[in-house]
């Protein structure tokens, strides 16, 4: 069996070059993205009366509601930014499967770009939630690559940098990486919350002249002695 491509994203003078170890991957990914944010999207209906009907700031830090709302997103998002960092594709020896070798090695800026639609894409009214995170990644993998992709050589242009609208933003966010159309997974070995999260309600109206609408963002503190939760 073809062993799986190994990813890291990590200033490009910290990605090994030639044939190294896992543990050598770990370190350079430490030195990855430290940043990052939980993103959950909960819709409302098409209902207009539902845009007076929560009191933002009686929502809860967590994120956690329950009732009439649907959630329709739930998402962990570490902050990459291509311009300051590059990736390395590696790949297990098949004679040794404790050496890795170094496939690429290139900034992220050169990848190729793709869109992905993140926020509501019909119409209605929702709430947003987000909260900041300090997190650390462990080297990613394809999730649940079919075994057709494993025995298939590595190929730089089937690699994307994703790039989606997230909730209400008006700007794109840079929301993970893919290959083969697949996404990459790095496993979240670390996570602390920040002690503020960011509720929003807003409403999209495709027949709108202005098809995204803030109706209300209010910000939610930690309780005092509640640090990390």
């Amino acid at each position: 069996m073809t062993p799986p491509l190994v990813f890291v994203i990590a200033p490009q003078a910290a990605l090994p070059s030639g044939p190294c170890r896992t543990e050598a991957l770990e370190r350079a990914q430490r030195q990855g993205p430290h940043g990052g944010f939980s993103l959950r999207l909960f819709s409302l209906g098409r209902d207009p009366s539902a845009d007076a009907v929560v009191d933002l700031g009686l929502l809860p830090l967590d994120g956690a509601i329950a009732g009439r709302s649907s959630i329709i997103c739930d998402a962990t998002i570490p902050l990459l930014e291509p311009k300051a960092l590059a990736i390395g594709v590696y790949q297990a020896s098949r004679e040794d499967a404790a050496v890795l070798h170094c496939l690429d090695r290139f900034p992220l800026s050169e990848a190729n770009n793709e869109t992905c639609w993140f926020y509501p894409t019909h119409d209605g009214t929702f709430l947003s939630w987000e909260r900041g995170l300090r997190l650390l990644l462990g080297p990613g993998g394809v999730a649940d690559a079919p075994e057709e992709l494993l025995n298939t050589p590595y190929d730089r242009q089937r690699l994307a940098v994703l790039w989606s609208l997230l909730g209400d933003d008006a700007s794109l966010t840079c929301v993970g990486l893919t290959y083969h159309r697949l996404r990459i997974d790095f496993p979240l070995l670390q996570v602390q919350h920040e002690p503020m999260a960011t509720w929003s309600r807003f409403r999209v109206d495709t027949q709108a002249e202005v098809t995204l609408e803030v109706l209300d963002s209010r910000s939610v503190l930690e309780p005092l002695g509640q640090a990390g939760l």
